[in-house]
């Protein structure tokens, strides 16, 4: 094949403030849930709440098991936690699942008076969790505390915290997050448990609320585990590379004013945010309007925050090179992560080669290291695709080069925040054409 049997184009590519419905990432509203022995009708119960909840990719599912506070988990509630968890997966949200005993703040009266009856629990419910693993992005919480948010309870010790975290790590093989740095160094022994660290996220319900977060910050048990603000900040910039983080908003101070949250989202590296909570600090945002140069200017400050939680892949430039002695065309696609934080799972990136009439020619396989794209204050990183694309024995016509990534767990697509739209085949990086 000659060189000039060959022309290659490349597409032009431009960022957007488009709004991405994005697996993992994103607003989320609660939903609650009590576990007993009488039969409930959880399609029913669950897609009405679904059928409200248009808006949003994620749910944080609250499911209380107050009523086997004594001993196991009957087959009877068992049964009704499968059909609960199959109702819920069957719709279109990735879940966070947070197990309690309490939701009212009344924890003590309610945890089970012994740690093997939680341990009992963690491995009974965690056959259920991994029927349904490719659903469920994150676990909040180790089954204790007010309102399962680990403060409140009899079982914070170090050596406690450690076993009821291993065992649920043994039961499941979802992410799971803690309510406190200090309590992420007390289980993981400031990350020398390396199989529970490369596991172990984040969950803050006092983001911003205070200096010490409501308490986040400052209620460790024990005093050698202690940070200041600053220092928790910069603790949770680096664990966050590798592990997700979200929460809430509360409590409306200068701490959360738009400009000051936006700061501390970025440096927290935050995933998920609850929709409606604290709707004082949400219309705040609301109210506000970015001053950035680029193609978030002047937006909203809610829409804008909304944009940004989690990842946000775009394509900065992508670039074709004929190399006609290995009868291919080279192909480089640079990426950048406008999010506040990474994907938290490397995606299947897809190439493929599409003819004239939509056929597919080929697929190839693509070197990639998306996940290192970690967002945050670190927008202006980037990433390459690389990938060679055989042009061997093509005939004559015009060939469509095309790029696709999707969610590893869920197979769900991957959209990408550039102008262009992603069509059936996903995003087109530009043209072959085979002159004769």
């Amino acid at each position: 094949m000659e060189l000039r049997s060959v022309e290659v184009r490349a597409g032009d590519f431009e960022e957007s403030n488009r709004p991405l419905a994005n697996p993992n990432r994103g607003f989320y509203r609660i939903y609650g849930f009590q576990i007993t022995d009488e039969e409930m009708d959880y399609p029913a119960l669950v897609g009405k709440f679904y059928s409200w909840d248009t808006d949003t990719t994620l749910a944080l599912v609250e499911i209380n098991l107050m009523e086997y506070r004594e001993g196991e988990i009957s087959p009877a509630g068992l049964q009704n936690l499968d059909a609960l968890l199959r109702a819920l997966c069957a719709g279109d949200k990735q879940l966070i699942v947070r197990f309690l005993y309490d939701c009212e703040g009344k924890n003590r009266q309610t945890e089970p008076e012994r740690l093997e009856v939680i341990l009992r629990h963690m491995e009974q419910v965690g056959e259920l969790l991994r029927r349904y693993e490719e659903k469920i992005f994150t676990l909040q919480g180790l089954f204790v505390g007010d309102w399962g948010e680990m403060h409140n309870t009899d079982y914070e010790s170090a050596a406690e915290l450690r076993l009821l975290a291993q065992t649920l790590a043994g039961a499941t093989g979802a992410w799971l997050s803690v309510r406190t740095p200090a309590q992420w160094r007390l289980i993981t022994g400031d990350g020398a448990d390396l199989r529970l660290a490369v596991r172990l996220g984040l969950f803050n319900d006092g983001i911003m609320g205070s200096e010490g977060d409501l308490g986040t910050y400052d209620m460790a048990a024990q005093a050698d585990q202690r940070r200041t603000r600053v220092q928790e900040l910069a603790f949770q910039e680096i664990l966050c590379r590798s592990v997700p983080n979200g929460g809430e908003v509360v409590v409306e101070n200068p701490y959360n004013d738009f400009e000051n949250a936006v700061q501390d989202l970025e440096q927290m590296r935050v995933t998920y945010l609850n929709q409606d909570y604290d709707a004082g600090v949400l219309k705040k945002w609301a109210d506000a309007r970015v001053s950035e140069e680029g193609c978030f200017h002047e937006m909203d400050g809610l829409s804008y925050v909304e944009r940004r939680l989690g990842y946000r892949l775009f394509i900065r430039e992508a670039a074709l090179r004929k190399d006609l002695l290995r009868r291919q065309v080279n192909v480089k696609v640079i990426v950048q992560n406008a999010g506040f934080a990474p994907l938290y799972a490397e995606p299947e990136v897809i190439l493929t080669l599409r003819d004239g009439e939509g056929r597919l020619i080929g697929q190839y396989p693509a070197e990639h290291s998306l996940r290192t794209l970690t967002g945050g204050r670190d927008t202006e990183k980037t990433s390459e695709i690389r990938a060679a694309v055989s042009v061997e024995g093509l005939p004559k016509g015009s060939y469509q080069l095309c790029l696709d990534l999707k969610d590893p767990a869920s197979g769900e697509n991957i959209l990408l925040a550039n102008t262009q739209d992603r069509d059936l085949n996903g995003y087109v990086l530009g043209e072959i054409q085979i002159l004769h």
